[in-house]
């Protein structure tokens, strides 16, 4: 029997950590859920955010049912104020805020494929889906795993499970609007050519960081942020040097920022050519200033209803393996990190600093810079936590986990050798 080598066996472990976390994922034994923009009492797929799915849904049944009517902008069914999210061919309003150019492969996999009915289509969606799920498994345990193997750790059969119960993950890990496997896409790349060939490719990152936006603005500190700290944590040498890499990669995801507004504003005058660059630019950025610089119909920053939502918000779910049973709230979470932080003050190393930092300052950024964005959709609370300090407990649990268990091994090494 042919023996496995070394790269076969990685790759055979890593399929089967991603396939776990999938089903998690996918079969959701912990239940966890979301009343805001949620599945509308079963009627519709997503359980989290169906409003925002329902937009690539529909621009992909526009595009391929009614030849007359393909663009490149997504829409907005006329059902959408009354919350019906179901497609209707006429009535539609385009959709200017976010260019979700994720629907143009859709639907040009869905017009080669001849899925030429709602059904086929909704099936075909079904399976978009679960391959969301599968990519966004494979990327948060192969970041993880690729820590464990660069920092020594023996701790990397736990990836799979911190993945699979993160309730964040768990409830965007299919949406096809957040299609959440690209915001880790630039991180785990720049982890994996580190750990190999001790740089990484600029231009991939920038391309990718592009990729992430052409989907939707949303959490662009938070990407870019996570970029900068994954290449800080992988790359060898003192602060000074890690810092040069971090911040250049945190340039490039700037760069494809710019760049997707570019290609973004293109895409709307190219929709009304009769516009000027004013007229562009006003129905591309509608929504920017009242999204980032304003409070309207959330609480007033710090003030006693600010802090009743954010008591509620954590008190949500962080990690959980089954609705009866283990359940960690993002406060107890939260308070774990700030007693670790205190316990290892003063002997805390430059990886654990950056963890630590990282955590904190990428779930604060989105709130400091879309902060109405963020009060307003509830939810996404729960995407960010995993995102940021979700990530970096999880990360500090392999760490410290391995410390331990080494710590045990050799207690256990020098009591045999007494007996």
């Amino acid at each position: 029997m042919k023996k496995l080598s070394k790269r076969e066996f990685s790759l055979l472990y890593l399929l089967t950590y991603a396939t776990v976390a999938m089903f998690f994922f996918v079969f959701d034994p912990q239940g966890t859920s979301s009343t805001a923009y949620g599945s509308g009492g079963g009627r519709y797929a997503d359980r989290v955010d169906s409003f925002s799915e329902y937009i690539v849904r529909n621009t992909i049944k526009r595009n391929v049912l009614n030849n007359n009517e393909l663009s490149l902008l997504p829409i907005l069914t006329k059902g959408y104020n009354n919350e019906d999210y179901n497609y209707y061919p006429d009535g539609y309003q385009k959709y200017y805020s976010n260019p979700i150019l994720q629907t143009i492969p859709a639907t040009i996999i869905a017009k080669t494929l001849k899925l030429n009915t709602e059904k086929k289509l909704d099936i075909f969606f079904n399976m978009l889906r679960l391959i969301n799920a599968f990519l966004l498994a494979t990327s948060v345990t192969c970041l993880y795993f690729i820590f464990c193997r660069a920092h020594g750790l023996n701790m990397e059969f736990m990836a799979p499970l911190l993945a699979g119960c993160s309730s964040g993950f768990i409830l965007f890990s299919q949406n096809l609007y957040f299609a959440s496997f690209l915001i880790i896409a630039p991180a785990l790349l720049a982890a994996t050519q580190l750990t190999i060939r001790g740089n990484f490719n600029k231009s991939m990152i920038a391309f990718l960081g592009v990729l992430y936006f052409l989907r939707g603005y949303e959490f662009a500190t938070i990407l870019a942020l996570l970029t900068a700290f994954s290449i800080a944590i992988f790359t060898p040498g003192d602060i000074q040097t890690k810092a040069k890499s971090s911040a250049l990669g945190f340039m490039m995801i700037c760069l494809a920022f710019l760049i997707s507004i570019m290609i973004h504003m293109a895409f709307v005058w190219a929709d009304d050519r009769s516009w000027s660059l004013v007229d562009v630019t006003r129905q591309t950025f509608a929504n920017v200033r009242h999204r980032t610089a304003s409070t309207s119909g959330v609480p007033f920053p710090f003030s006693t209803k600010f802090l009743a939502t954010m008591n509620e918000r954590w008190e949500h779910s962080a990690f959980s393996i089954s609705s009866s049973g283990l359940i960690i709230s993002e406060f107890t979470i939260i308070m774990l990190m700030m007693i670790g932080l205190i316990i290892r003050l003063g002997k805390l190393s430059i990886t654990e600093r950056l963890i630590y930092l990282y955590g904190f300052l990428g779930y604060a950024s989105w709130y400091i810079c879309a902060y109405q964005h963020i009060m307003w959709h509830h939810m996404y609370d729960w995407y960010i936590f995993s995102l940021t300090i979700g990530l970096s407990f999880s990360l500090l649990l392999l760490l410290y986990g391995s410390i331990v268990t080494q710590h045990i091994h050799s207690m256990y090494l020098i009591l045999q050798k007494k007996g």
